[in-house]
């Protein structure tokens, strides 16, 4: 989902490009990158390296994610800036510590799940019972790679998108993807409308932290591009979730819960 001009997040940069046609001198689209800074309540939470875009999406669905608020009923207002200062006010007071104030890069996070914390994790069964037929995770994805604008024009992005049981989705861009997926689930809560019977959609491949993520946010089905790896499959196993790699053209994998998967 675009909300502002392409222009506003992607620069024409002057670089050397070499080619079957020799070298050139032109300029390239360059997506542009913006630290964004959470404040709660006057206070800064965190900084975030996101697209100069849809900040108040990215909040919520962060907030969330994190369990900072359980619903956007627990928001009394939000005011951001073009500059990427996100003013979040609750309705209850968030304790905020100073172990928390920290800059999240765009990339996947900072390490991988051992096998150790897999075990210790109290995690929650999903029981969304939604189902989707092979034709629809063929066209949704086919929709999905036609909507990444930025990506298509520029690279250096990725994506995601909630699709619900009545066939609309919500889509959006970033520089990482644990931005993307919030501002999915941040557009979805500021709609008022249920992800619990949802399918994610993600660019890139299947780590455990974006796994463990959507398990958090207690989505059934999640799908990409992709493959996952060992950790992400013993998570979506462990805790009943649809995962479906390598969704290109008219193929996919299934690596757990099937049981989702039509004919």
């Amino acid at each position: 989902m675009i909300t502002e001009p392409l222009n506003t997040m992607i620069d024409l940069e002057p670089i050397v490009k070499y080619d079957k046609n020799g070298i050139s001198n032109i300029e390239d689209p360059i997506v542009k990158e913006l630290r964004a800074n959470l404040m709660i309540n006057e206070e800064l939470y965190l900084s975030m390296m996101a697209l100069p875009q849809d900040f108040d999406e990215l909040a919520v669905g962060f907030m969330f994610a994190e369990g900072l608020i359980k619903s956007i009923d627990d928001i009394e207002r939000i005011e951001s800036t073009c500059t990427g200062n996100i003013f979040v006010y609750t309705k209850e007071p968030i304790q905020v510590n100073e172990d928390d104030k920290r800059v999240l890069v765009s990339g996947c996070g900072s390490g991988s799940v051992s096998m150790e914390f897999l075990n210790e994790l109290n995690l929650p069964q999903l029981v969304g019972n939604q189902t989707f037929s092979y034709n629809e995770i063929i066209n949704m994805m086919k929709k999905f790679n036609k909507q990444s604008e930025i990506f298509n024009k520029a690279g250096g992005c990725h994506s995601a998108a909630l699709r619900f049981k009545d066939g609309t989705d919500i889509f959006f861009e970033d520089i990482g993807r644990h931005n993307a997926v919030d501002k999915v689930v941040g557009k979805a809560l500021m709609e008022k409308r249920s992800i619990e019977d949802c399918a994610l959609l993600v660019s890139g491949r299947i780590s455990s932290e974006i796994v463990l993520k959507t398990i958090k946010l207690g989505i059934p089905v999640l799908i990409s591009q992709s493959g996952p790896t060992a950790m992400s499959l013993a998570l979506a196993k462990k805790t009943n979730m649809t995962l479906i790699g390598f969704a290109r053209a008219f193929r996919f994998n299934i690596y757990s819960g099937a049981f989702r998967v039509t004919e």
